[in-house]
């Protein structure tokens, strides 16, 4: 079949036109969305270098806060006052040079009422000639540096009073009261030739033991503070020396400065920064303000060229495109005739699947048709079979009491073997007719206590009280399909009860859940099953004892079995054919079945 196409024109069209102008608008979308995220990811990276000053400083102080609290331990160990040599080896253990860069030194200020000041300058003073405290102050109660380490240079701190200053003061009473570590406002060190800033840092030292008659609280367990000077400039020196940094910063605490990098002598300063901000920390008692800038080598690390990058690709591809339409008009005729010979096949095979589509729906009727068949001739079948039965039964019971006291034995054994031959007949009709109808039946989920529902069933068929149960379950309600779950449960006990060798028996039945399952697991004692005849206890009508010695269809496990696979079940049996069986299976629960074939035309 040939196809001619006329007035096609290899021109372009107004939608290649319409791709290119698209993909322009998208190459310079890209540009502008790349620029956006590039100038986004530099905010990142300085939101997050500044951060991190922040966040080391926060714990550089934690550093020092706990070097604070071994001192207070160490006191608190001492058997007795400890005296400047006791705090001298305890000050060389923390080896504060190398382990806490930044710290001018780490002493203890005792907190001496006016009762005991005459004990404490004495005891002070026979081991250091010479000490006072120092200077006078118009407050009721002292707060002298009693010992500081390294001794030799804070050597002008030693008897210096915390109370003759408002924030060296107010901070040490802020502890005392608090518990807490706190630092001090802004101060100057006199031991700091610069006069530069910086703060002291305290930790509270309380002791419920013995009261010295030297320092501490005469009726309170307050004995006074172990302290660290910090000159502002060393501590930022140890924490984050200015080197190579990508942020530069200065710390306020309150109006007062307390240390800057933000001016010109500063290694890579930027008077022009990118980015810069403010971070406020709360920090013992104060509240720090810092001021961060990125640096010259922040703004030089940045490239700024993948959205030029992107810019320059996109054109290309748009380029690209225009060339790949032109060549593609070109071959415009042959595309468009290979499209109606595609379309002519395609239309050839629509109709054959229309033709086949109305042949699945003449068979699907026909089965529909069959199965109502079916089910009427299973109704039908099993009453009149059941009625010529109960029939033949009801002769035989007349015939016995007619005959009471006439007949052999023989003959009433004879009457029994047949009414006992009516009665398995009976069943394997209702067997039968129960698993012609597993799956053909629409089933919808309940409400249902498993643990109640076993035991019902056993009481309902323990009626001679042979067997005992053991049932662990969870005592709650499941929603799940509860009458063919009662099927199987029935089934399976019944079966250990029916195939059991001994006059009594033990059944166990233990049940656990997951969030979409119910896994039973149904054990008893009884004979077992060999393992070569697992698979065909199955089959329909297959038994492992003759039938005048069990009373049964041989459909109990077949039904089982179509049932778990109707609900696409697991199960499994294990005995080792000497002695006991398990069959586990599991049960689906909180969820809809899979409608059969059967079922949806019950539901149409």
């Amino acid at each position: 079949m040939e196809y001619h196409i006329s007035g096609v024109s290899s021109r372009l069209h107004w939608y290649h036109w319409l791709v290119i102008l698209l993909s322009l608008l998208l190459t310079f979308g890209a540009y502008y969305i790349t620029e956006r995220q590039t100038d986004l990811k530099i905010a990142n990276q300085f939101e997050f270098q500044s951060q991190q000053i922040v966040e080391l400083v926060q714990e550089r102080m934690i550093r020092y806060e706990e070097a604070l609290w071994a001192g207070v331990s160490a006191l608190r160990m001492f058997p007795r006052d400890a005296a400047r040599a006791d705090w001298r080896t305890f000050s060389t253990s923390l080896q504060i040079d190398q382990r806490f860069p930044g710290i001018n030194g780490i002493g203890v200020i005792h907190y001496v009422p006016p009762e005991k000041l005459s004990n404490y300058l004495s005891w002070q003073r026979s081991s250091l000639d010479g000490y006072t405290i120092h200077p006078e102050h118009a407050e009721s109660e002292y707060w002298p540096i009693t010992y500081i380490e390294p001794q030799v240079e804070n050597r002008r701190a030693v008897g210096l009073d915390m109370a003759h200053e408002i924030n060296r003061y107010t901070a040490a009473k802020k502890a005392r009261d608090t518990h807490l570590a706190n630092i001090t406002g802004p101060i100057t060190l006199v031991q700091d030739d610069q006069k530069t800033p910086g703060f002291l840092f305290y930790a509270p030292w309380y002791s419920s033991g013995r009261v010295s008659e030297r320092y501490g609280e005469t009726h309170g367990d307050f004995r006074g503070l172990v302290y660290a000077p910090f000159i502002m400039f060393k501590l930022m020196d140890g924490t984050l020396k200015n080197t190579n940094r990508l942020v530069n910063f200065s710390i306020y605490d309150g109006d007062s400065l307390l240390y800057t990098e933000l001016d010109s002598n500063s290694e890579n300063f930027d008077p022009d920064p990118l980015f810069q901000r403010e971070i406020t920390l709360e920090l013992y008692g104060r509240v720090w303000r810092f001021n961060l800038q990125s640096t010259e080598l922040f703004r030089a690390q940045q490239n700024h060229a993948q959205p030029f990058i992107i810019l320059f690709g996109g054109l290309t591809i748009d380029v690209l495109l225009f060339v790949i339409f032109f060549i593609l008009a070109r071959s415009n005729r042959n595309a468009i005739e290979f499209a109606h010979k595609v379309t002519a096949n395609l239309k050839s095979r629509t109709e054959e699947l229309e033709q086949t589509s109305q042949s699945l729906q003449q068979k699907n009727r026909d089965l529909e048709e069959a199965n109502s068949e079916l089910d009427q001739f299973a109704f039908v079948a099993s009453h009149d079979l059941k009625a010529p039965l109960r029939g033949i039964n009801q002769l035989a019971q007349w015939i016995e009491e007619d005959s009471e006291g006439a007949l052999t034995e023989t003959t009433y054994a004879h009457l029994d073997l047949m009414k006992s031959r009516i009665s398995r007949l009976e069943r394997l009709l209702n067997d039968l007719l129960t698993y012609s109808r597993v799956g053909r039946n629409k089933e919808l989920p309940g409400s249902v206590n498993v643990a109640s529902l076993i035991d019902d069933v056993f009481h309902l068929l323990n009626h001679d009280r042979r067997f005992a149960l053991t049932v662990e379950a969870p005592d709650e309600d499941v929603m799940t399909m509860v009458t063919p779950l009662e099927q199987i449960i029935r089934n399976l006990i019944g079966n250990a009860m029916k195939h059991h060798d001994q006059k009594t028996g033990n059944i166990a039945i233990t049940v656990s859940q997951s969030p979409q399952y119910l896994h039973f697991k149904v054990s008893d004692d009884g004979p077992g099953i060999p393992p070569e005849h697992q698979e065909k206890v199955f089959e329909l009508f297959h038994t492992l004892r003759p039938r005048d010695q069990v009373e049964g269809s041989g459909l109990g496990l077949s039904i089982i079995k179509k049932i778990l696979e109707r609900y696409h079940c697991a199960y499994q049996i294990q005995s080792d054919g000497q002695r006991g069986l398990t069959f586990s299976f599991s049960w689906p629960i909180g969820m809809q079945p899979q409608n059969t074939e059967d079922e949806k035309r019950d539901e149409a």
